[in-house]
Order: C-alpha cells, then sequence, then structure tokens
C-alpha cells in the first residue's frame, strides 16, 4: 500500500472536559488538497480484565451507559491513571468494580479505543482463580451488577449479540486461542 501524506496544518482546542481532550485538527487531503477540519479526541488510556473464576467461569459486569442511554454487559475495566502502569490499573479496576482479585495475570494485547477520532487505547488482561477479596469501590457514576458466563456462553452471547461493547469483543479475540470452550 502506497502511504498518503495528511499534512496536518493547524490545531485548535475546541473543549476540556477533564478526562478528554477535545482539539480540531485541521488536514490537507493528499487526494485532493482540500482542507477537512476533523475533531481528535485525546484521553487516558483504558484496561479491561479477562477474569476467570476458580471454576472456570467469567466475570462481567452490566452497567448503565450514557452515551447509549441503556445497559451494557461488558468485562470489568476503565481508565489508567496518570502515571499507573497498565497492569496496576487492571488489577485496580477489577478489585474496584467487581471486589475480585487473582493470580496468573498475562496481557493479552492492546487495541487504539477509537481511532476514528480518538488517540487512547486499550490493554487487555486475563487473570486466573478471581474471587472476591474486597467491598468494591464504586465511583458516583456507577452501579454494576456482577454476572458470571461459562467462556462458551460468552462467546455465544457475542454471537447472539447480547454482548456488545466492543472493547470485550476485542478481548475475547486476544483470548480466543487460550480459552477452552
Amino acid at each position: 500500500m502506497k502511504e498518503k501524506d495528511w499534512k496536518l496544518l493547524k490545531t485548535e482546542p475546541a473543549i476540556d472536559l477533564n478526562i478528554l481532550n477535545i482539539e480540531y485538527h485541521h488536514y490537507q487531503n493528499p487526494r485532493n488538497n482540500k482542507v477537512v477540519k476533523t475533531i481528535a479526541i485525546s484521553g487516558n488510556d483504558a484496561v479491561n480484565v479477562i477474569a476467570l473464576t476458580k471454576d472456570k467461569k467469567v466475570l462481567l459486569v452490566r452497567q448503565f451507559r450514557f452515551g447509549i442511554g441503556d445497559y451494557t454487559i461488558e468485562l470489568p475495566g476503565g481508565m489508567v491513571d496518570e502515571r499507573e502502569s497498565n497492569i496496576v490499573a487492571a488489577k485496580r479496576e477489577l478489585r474496584e468494580e467487581t471486589g475480585f482479585a487473582g493470580i496468573n495475570w498475562q496481557k493479552l494485547g492492546t487495541i487504539y479505543s477509537n481511532p476514528v477520532f480518538m488517540n487512547s487505547k486499550i490493554t487487555h488482561f486475563i487473570v486466573e482463580s478471581a474471587s472476591a477479596q474486597y467491598p468494591t469501590e464504586l465511583d458516583d457514576a456507577e452501579d454494576v451488577e456482577i454476572l458470571t458466563l461459562s467462556v462458551k456462553e460468552v462467546y455465544e452471547w457475542i454471537d447472539a449479540e447480547k454482548i456488545q461493547h466492543p472493547h470485550t469483543i476485542s478481548a475475547f479475540y486476544f483470548a480466543r486461542n487460550l480459552l477452552d470452550f
């Protein structure tokens, strides 16, 4: 594939939302030389966790998502704090959202959250022997219901579109060769 050089001509602030910073980027399209005004969102990276219990069930959370105004079923996870490593964030998010902790942590992979207009990434992890060990520590905007499914059921729910969160689906893509189902 031949790479074409998109020229960034100008960057201007749009809005700073604390956890997200939105800018306008003006690029020159190499195909037609027209200048296009785009939106670029910068924010912290994120993590999520496939937590397998001792009986090989997958820990999932059901929570309300404001963007769609409805509930999703997804993996526990969240934002990486400033100066926090991805693995530390994954362990913290699992503990805060579910009260669970586990052993044998393994990184599965990293993808862009949404490269259409965001520069942040999400890193997926898997952990074994997860069990409830702590009280949950939910944010003011969280109300989490914990679910457990077999690995086979998770893939069935993805196929049936009961699980639609893209970061959960990508985590299970990365884990497909590690999971028995």
